[in-house]
């Protein structure tokens, strides 16, 4: 197996949460922001299944909101794998066409809520992390 597969097994032991959500990206020291969409997310980073992937070690620049928050999600991330498309394959479990972004710098606010947004059925609402 080769270490992209190994990370992706590792990864996938945190708890995972199927989620559709638009995600802005910029690589690091930029303005130039994409739009993309998560397919999962854990509380360590999140996968996006696109046909253009960036490349393996590109440090990003992330910023997200959660179903039903208010908060705008600010975070440093790196991907840490990356899988073009290729015409003709078929796509597998551990190497679907696309990237997985790690969580580098998250706030701590944003982290209770990341948290309690995996690991909750439902989700929550940002009322039950923000109440002073």
């Amino acid at each position: 197996m080769n270490d992209d597969l190994n990370l992706l097994h590792q990864i996938r032991k945190q708890q995972r949460r199927l989620i559709c959500i638009p995600v802005l990206l910029s690589i690091e020291g930029t303005d130039n922001y994409k739009i993309d969409y998560t397919t999962d997310m854990s509380i360590g980073g999140f996968l996006i299944q696109t046909g253009s992937p960036l490349k393996k070690g590109i440090m990003l620049d992330i910023r997200f909101r959660l179903p039903g928050a208010i908060k705008l999600i600010e975070a440093k991330g790196e991907v840490i794998w990356s899988h073009e498309y290729k015409p003709g394959t078929e796509p597998t479990q551990d190497a679907l066409p696309g990237m997985g972004v790690k969580f580098l710098e998250l706030d701590e606010q944003s982290k209770k809520y990341l948290i309690s947004y995996v690991e909750n059925e439902k989700g929550s609402t940002q009322e039950d992390i923000f109440v002073e």
